[in-house]
């Protein structure tokens, strides 16, 4: 799944999932996600979307949106190709570091 998707790497000490985060680089909620999954040393690959070629970006949100039933919202991050969050709400993220 996006494997055309020139991803940036955060490395970490628990690697344990698959971590992929799409985010903005001007949106705070995005930014407050990234640092959580800093702060828990949980590695992941993430994509500025903003910052990315528009036939990219409609790639992304389609193929987002045909596999998961969603729109994609910011920050999403997709964990093990399988299930996905959306938005920071910090509550839900913690169960990837448990």
């Amino acid at each position: 799944m996006f494997d055309y998707v020139d991803f940036q790497h955060n490395a970490g000490s628990n690697s344990d999932r698959d971590l992929k985060l799409f985010a903005l680089s001007t949106c705070g909620f995005c930014k407050k996600a990234m640092a959580f999954l800093e702060e828990n040393a949980l590695a992941y690959d993430y994509v500025f979307v903003d910052l990315i070629d528009s036939e990219v970006k409609n790639r992304i949100k389609a193929e987002f949106e045909e596999r998961f039933e969603k729109k994609m919202l910011f920050p999403t991050l997709i964990v093990d190709d399988e299930e996905f969050l959306v938005g920071f709400i910090k509550f839900y993220w913690q169960k990837l570091a448990a």
